[in-house]
């Protein structure tokens, strides 16, 4: 599926070409639906180039490595993978950093910034096949991961991130993820693997099989913001506020009520995009509180850690895509991401 311009997509057809001797070529299996892609899909995203293949939540197999990428890269034909969505340069100095070479502006991201146009053309994952440029940084699953799970590696690896690197959250510290969508719920996972507790999960109405899915992976509370306030039902919970809050909806009301709700020189993690709404905030709350507020983008350096975490099978990270489209359905599987109908949790293309 190729999107011609913002608001325009078709199906088309390409020509397999010969493996470049820096490329690997993978069939797709899984590619999850990412809100990003409503974004790119309607040109609301400064780095989006076009014609452009969208989809960067990738899991696929190996079908041909070109001789020089065969020297990087411990995988065979055949081997399963997932592929991280972030391409470094590997020269610049964020590039060689462990935790911020997503932030390079001379590599590139898969299904958002490698237009159609060149070849050998296929660089997303609504596609049959994606050819991985120098650069990529692959993983491999085991016989017993399902690609299902393996296509949200990096959603999980922004849970690991947000607990883990930014959150610096430790063993038997109290959590409240704000938001039971994909990023919350791959948050939650990681902030009970690392042993947090209580971990809280917070979420609205229409949220109601996401919180039942919030209480399968373990969390030990979940609530209701549309029927309680969350900074009371929180702190019934934990009388002095929770050590971190891991803020995942971007809303102004649930960013306000994070920085309410953390304890004294606690952190608050924000990481749910605003879609450039802007939140008042009142400083002198945070300074008198001594709140960190830490932001943060992408998963770079945490998806093997996602990787080990998918693998203990502890989770259900499978049943987060529980709508499957085709892939002539792409623009179905985009509406029902913006607009969730009742049940939606996350979708995904299956090849």
């Amino acid at each position: 599926m190729v999107v011609q311009a913002p608001g325009r997509m078709e199906l088309q057809e390409f020509e397999l070409l010969k493996t470049p001797a820096d490329h690997v070529l993978v069939k797709t299996t899984v590619t999850s639906v990412c809100s990003t892609d409503i974004k790119v899909f309607k040109g609301h995203t400064p780095v989006g180039r076009y014609p452009l293949v969208m989809g960067h939540e990738i899991a696929g197999k190996v079908v041909e490595i070109g001789s020089e990428a065969a020297k990087w890269y411990n995988i065979n034909p055949g081997d399963r993978i997932t592929v991280e969505p972030y391409i470094a340069c590997g020269r610049c100095n964020y590039s060689r950093s462990d935790h911020f070479y997503h932030h390079c502006t001379h590599g590139g991201i898969y299904g958002i910034s490698l237009p159609c146009d060149t070849p050998p053309y296929l660089f997303g994952g609504y596609s049959e096949y994606v050819y991985l440029v120098p650069g990529t940084i692959v993983h491999k699953q085991n016989e017993h991961m399902a690609d299902s799970a393996a296509s949200i590696s990096s959603v999980v690896a922004n849970g690991v991130r947000w607990v883990k690197t930014l959150g610096k959250i430790q063993f038997g510290e109290s959590v409240v993820i704000s938001g039971p969508g994909s990023q919350g719920l791959c948050s939650l996972a990681a902030a009970l693997h690392s042993g947090a507790q209580p971990v809280v999960v917070l979420g609205l109405d229409c949220d109601t099989d996401r919180l039942k899915l919030a209480k399968e992976f373990g969390a030990h509370h979940v609530i209701n913001v549309d029927r309680e306030n969350p900074v009371e039902a929180v702190a019934r919970v934990i009388p002095d506020g929770p050590d971190a809050v891991v803020e995942t909806s971007g809303s102004p009301e649930g960013i306000r009520a994070a920085i309410e709700m953390v304890r004294r020189a606690g952190r608050v993690i924000n990481i749910g995009l605003s879609g450039g709404l802007e939140t008042p905030i009142k400083f002198d709350e945070l300074v008198w509180k001594s709140v960190s507020l830490i932001s943060g983008l992408g998963q770079a350096g945490n998806v093997s850690d996602a990787m080990k975490l998918i693998d203990t099978g502890k989770y259900p990270f499978e049943k987060i895509n529980n709508r499957s489209y085709r892939l002539e359905e792409l623009s179905r599987a985009i509406k029902d991401t913006e607009e969730r109908p009742a049940g939606f949790i996350k979708g995904a293309v299956v090849f």
